[in-house]
């Protein structure tokens, strides 16, 4: 593989890690807020026939769902607001990629000569490897 290969590798893996990391960190943002959010909504009954007078009861426990979650977050933030913490996860996915991108594309041409080339042997061992350089490198 030339160096030329290796570059352009590296430029397309760093390319689909960004628009991967942006298309998602809305999603992501939302998923957060859900996960951290300790706000309940009950939906209650009254009973008002009972001997001491009227009582509230709760009947069910109801969690806001991720599309009331994703329209609060538009309305009290905006929608910049959607795209929190997407430098810090940017400079971790574009590199990472990037690296996997050219390790992954490196293993293959090497594997493709010692095995049938393209076969599922080749693309297995390729992502393993790719995966492990891509745990010790960065």
């Amino acid at each position: 593989m030339s160096q030329r290969d290796t570059l352009v590798h590296l430029f397309a893996g760093g390319c689909g890690g960004t628009v991967g990391a942006i298309l998602t960190c809305p999603l992501e943002v939302v998923k957060t807020r859900l996960q951290s959010s300790s706000v309940t909504l009950y939906i209650s009954e009254v009973q008002l026939n009972t001997v001491n007078g009227a009582s509230v009861g709760r009947v069910a426990r109801v969690s806001p769902g991720p599309l009331h979650c994703l329209k609060m977050i538009l309305e009290k933030e905006g929608p910049r607001s959607l795209f929190r913490g997407l430098g810090p996860n940017l400079v971790g996915v574009a590199p990472s990629r990037a690296i996997y991108f050219a390790a992954y594309s490196n293993c293959k041409e090497k594997l493709n000569n010692l095995f049938e080339p393209d076969s599922t042997q080749v693309h297995m061992t390729s992502a393993a490897m790719a995966g492990i350089y891509c745990t010790f490198l960065p």
